[in-house]
């Protein structure tokens, strides 16, 4: 049970550290608010300037803050929903999802469950919207062909973010003919080709820096292929972070218009009072020095070929901006970045606060309390069919009893 007498104690000891902290982050914010009009009229000449690891280079020319006009026109969810359905009338949008049983040292083996779910809404009048689930065991030969802790959740979460990116790059391949032209390197696909597809996170996952080399490897080995599928077929992947606390545009601004280094400040926060629901910012290259140390390389330089190749944008969807990431081939122009601005926004609307297609995924994927109990028993069945010894810890027994009392 919390102790919340001892928390109230806590919270009013240290109430001078959060307040100096909010304080400090206030005067922070106001100075680069001050410079934020300057990023209007930077434009991409300023990225030979900027060093190698800048936080972010300019993509998008012209206004950082860019308005969103037709929500002016509404005046109630119907006419939201008239405009969604002109955005996404003919529109393919897919997005897959995944959830995990994390092996448990209390039943012995070190087995782990993925499940993946996959969604693909086409907006037609036809049966135009599929689902899948695909469920996956870890054994006990992968944790040990791996070189990691048998019963790491780390390697799991690795391997669910693969599978993930699998998944993404199946719905790329599934009912379309899209690709690029081999001279040009044009898309060869159409409008009725394309699928959007949107990724529940971020495209550079920078956490993955403090891991293990080949649990690292994983992660950056599905990215590769998911960016060579998405540049071969044409069909953008998009990032969605709901809450990004990344501060690539800030540092970006440090180095440009020489403002002081801040731990504190992120990149949300400094665009979260410019912006109305709708509105978007320009588009950045993200260009994060993520690095463990000055030898180390970030994560983008283990993307190889495509190290340049992520272009994000802020978006304000609820109380802060959330980050809009995607590989800059898939916006030539500022009216294809509008394209996938439109897509979330629509998206966002049907839901209400996040975008319909990653619930919609989400709920297809995940493993509920119950069914983490149903795996164990049918794991315990299968090692007595097979005469495997296993066993159950003391622990866990009561917890299970616990369990069974409260019901």
């Amino acid at each position: 049970m919390l102790n919340i007498s001892d928390l109230s104690s806590e919270f009013e000891d240290r109430r001078s550290a959060i307040l100096d902290y909010e304080r400090e982050t206030s005067c922070e914010l106001e100075e680069y608010k001050k410079a934020l009009p300057n990023l209007d009229r930077a434009d991409a000449s300023l990225n030979s300037a900027l060093p190698q690891y800048s936080g972010a280079k300019i993509f998008e020319p012209g206004e950082t803050i860019r308005r969103f006009r037709p929500a002016a026109a509404w005046n109630d969810r119907q006419d939201a929903m008239e405009w969604v359905d002109s955005v996404l009338a003919g529109v393919a949008v897919g997005s897959a999802d995944g959830s995990q049983i994390y092996p448990d040292k209390n039943y012995g083996l070190p087995i782990a469950v993925v499940q993946i779910g996959s969604v693909r809404n086409r907006h037609t009048e036809e049966s135009g919207y599929a689902q899948s689930t695909s469920a996956t065991l870890i054994t006990p030969d992968e944790f040990a062909d791996a070189e990691v802790y048998a019963f790491s959740k780390a390697f799991v979460d690795a391997r669910r973010f693969a599978l993930e990116c699998d998944a993404l790059i199946d719905l790329m391949h599934t009912g379309t003919c899209s690709g690029r032209d081999a001279d040009t390197d044009r898309d060869t696909d159409t409008d009725d080709d394309r699928i959007y597809l949107l990724l529940d996170g971020t495209l550079v996952p920078s956490h993955i820096n403090a891991l293990r080399t080949n649990v690292k490897e994983i992660y950056t080995g599905a990215m590769r292929r998911l960016l060579d599928a998405s540049n071969e077929t044409g069909n953008p992947v998009i990032g969605y972070v709901d809450v990004s606390v990344q501060r690539d545009v800030v540092t970006m601004m440090r180095h440009i218009y020489g403002l002081p280094e801040t731990k504190r400040l992120f990149d949300p926060v400094l665009f979260a009072g410019k912006l109305n629901w709708g509105d978007r910012t320009k588009a950045f290259v993200c260009n994060r020095d993520d690095r463990r140390g000055a030898d180390s390389p970030s994560v983008l330089d283990m993307y190889v070929g495509h190290r340049d190749s992520i272009a994000f944008f802020y978006m304000r969807m609820g109380d802060l901006p959330s980050r809009i990431e995607f590989p800059v081939w898939c916006a030539e122009d500022t009216a294809e970045i509008d394209r996938i601005a439109d897509i979330i926004r629509a998206e966002t609307i049907i839901r209400g606060s996040y975008p319909d297609i990653l619930m919609l995924a989400h709920r297809n994927a995940v493993i509920t309390t119950g069914e983490h109990s149903l795996f164990y028993r049918m794991l315990n069945r299968f090692c007595t069919e097979h005469g495997i010894a296993a066993y159950t810890g003391a622990k866990q027994v009561h917890k299970d009893l616990d369990k069974g009392m409260s019901r």
